[in-house]
């Protein structure tokens, strides 16, 4: 038996048989009025709003506990040191970042409808966008319970925050696979950080030094943006061999 009558006998032992009710359920789609060979239209907002079913709710339950406890410490004159637990508020967001990698799910995503970058960032920008407005409603609600202006506790908050927030992305970047264990480490580790900084620098929060606190949140954003735009551009390189 020559190679051509070989390969038609494989192609008559292995056809495929022809699927049952084919027609009868792409008429179905045409009387429902369904698009046929691409799926429908989603707004960004739908998109965004989609994706927050997905976002694990203990962290939603753990930012909202530790916003209220900054507020409870703030009221109860406990110092400079609620600020420094705003560190912790970032292993949510760290964590989301990198929960597709470290599941091994992410070659699959890359092949789902939506690209892995663009959950990955509506995931991150959902969390973080929640992250940061409940900040600015703890800075205006423990306003009163301060003597520092509103700029002020703006910095002492968000410099804290975008410090564990630009060094987790930098290892999220490099470990990605270790349960998120050295995120969390990060966020832990820059809220002792903060909160034993005026053991050894009583000046630390003093008015007159209200520029490196600015100075310092303007390295730490930009940082943070170009850690992140990294971060997504490595997404977009090939996973599969």
């Amino acid at each position: 038996m020559n190679n051509e009558k070989m390969i038609a006998r494989m192609k008559e032992l292995c056809s495929a048989p022809e699927p049952e009710g084919k027609r009868v359920f792409f008429s179905s789609l045409r009387e429902r009025d369904l698009p046929l060979g691409q799926p429908a239209v989603m707004s960004h907002r739908e998109f965004l709003t989609g994706q927050l079913s997905y976002i694990q709710k203990r962290i939603w339950i753990l930012s909202g506990f530790l916003m209220l406890f900054i507020i409870w410490g703030c009221s109860r004159s406990a110092g400079n040191y609620p600020f420094a637990l705003t560190p912790l508020l970032a292993g949510g967001m760290l964590m989301e970042t990198g929960r597709s990698r470290r599941w091994k799910m992410d070659e699959l995503e890359y092949a789902s409808r939506f690209s892995l970058r663009s959950i990955v960032l509506a995931r991150m920008f959902t969390v973080g966008l929640a992250d940061t407005a409940g900040l600015l409603m703890v800075i205006i609600v423990v306003r009163p319970y301060l003597t520092y202006s509103l700029f002020r506790i703006f910095l002492y908050m968000m410099v804290p925050f975008l410090t564990a927030s630009f060094l987790g992305s930098l290892y999220e970047r490099k470990k990605r696979r270790d349960g998120g264990l050295g995120s969390l480490a990060i966020c832990i580790l820059s809220s002792v950080a903060f909160a034993a900084a005026p053991l050894f620098s009583g000046c630390l929060y003093e008015e007159r030094l209200t520029i490196i606190w600015t100075i310092g949140f303007i390295f730490l954003a930009v940082g943070f943006t170009g850690s992140m735009r990294g971060y997504i551009r490595e997404m977009e390189e090939p996973v599969w061999n």
